[in-house]
């Protein structure tokens, strides 16, 4: 069932919610989608987690003022529905732009958000955003046919093991969009810079890479020291739904133990060693 909180700005902001239990994890989808992406991980999570997906404001069920979309905006909705749940440091799980969004909450309300994880985000990872999106943003202005360059850009992420139906899909989910709410989404995602938000993230961070290329994932531990890495087998960036028990089992582990895990992230420069004996007895 559909349920609503009104941001300070006067925006509706719609979510559900399945589930009790503690951590609770909010799911939040990336561009242009909405929150009906995560029932694999709703089914796997809400026998022991209050669960909440939310839709974006611009997206799904949610308010759509005439604005650009920016992820600073995003990351301050969450942490107000946070607050008026009033949950205790929830989990936050961004797939694809949500990943841009819940590094944005982390490090602007450290203080209401538990944990993070951002499955396949490559945008959280300075120069990725420039180099990719760059060349296809010629492309998204007025006058342009930008549903066929933003699914050329969207199919570009999808390995073929992935769903078959996924341009299908895609195509029909972009066809309920008007053009104003993509190119106020593209220009919000286009105006994001990864770089100052990432060295305000404190809390444990898990970053799932589903095969994205030129990832400089050394310059994201640099910046993020707890961020640990995770990467699923034989699935892109759908993986969350072609290949859900893999990314639900790194989610429990890192939700179960996220502290212990930054922790040793950081002592190891993001590498687990063994901690054997400087010299063997004998």
């Amino acid at each position: 069932m559909t349920e609503w909180i009104t941001t300070p700005d006067g925006v509706r902001i719609a979510y559900h919610e399945l589930g009790a239990g503690d951590p609770a994890i909010i799911f939040i989808h990336g561009g242009f989608g909405d929150r009906s992406g995560f029932g694999f991980q709703e089914e796997y999570f809400s026998p022991n987690h209050r669960c909440i997906s939310v839709d974006l404001r611009g997206h799904g069920e949610s308010d759509k003022p005439d604005e650009i979309y920016i992820m600073e905006q995003h990351g301050d909705d969450v942490a107000e529905l946070i607050r008026q749940l009033g949950l205790k440091q929830p989990v936050l799980v961004g797939q694809s732009m949500g990943g841009q969004v819940i590094i944005s909450a982390a490090a602007r309300h450290p203080e209401v958000v538990g944990a993070i994880a951002s499955l396949d985000s490559p945008s959280n990872i300075p120069g990725w955003h420039a180099y990719h999106h760059g060349p296809f943003d010629h492309l998204m202005q007025e006058g342009q046919d930008i549903r066929k360059a933003l699914e050329l850009f969207l199919s570009a992420a999808h390995l073929p093991t992935d769903d078959p139906n996924r341009a299908k899909n895609t195509s029909e989910r972009l066809a309920r969009l008007g053009d104003r709410r993509i190119l106020n989404g593209w220009k919000g995602m286009m105006a994001f810079d990864a770089g100052p938000v990432l060295a305000g993230v404190k809390c444990p961070y898990l970053y799932v890479d589903c095969g994205q290329p030129r990832l400089d994932l050394d310059l994201l531990r640099e910046l993020c020291p707890q961020v640990v890495i995770g990467k699923p087998v034989g699935a892109g960036h759908g993986a969350l739904r072609v290949a859900p028990d893999q990314i639900n089992a790194m989610l429990n582990r890192f939700i179960q133990h996220a502290d212990a895990i930054a922790a040793e992230m950081v002592r190891t420069g993001g590498v687990f060693q063994y901690t054997f004996p400087e010299r063997a007895a004998g």
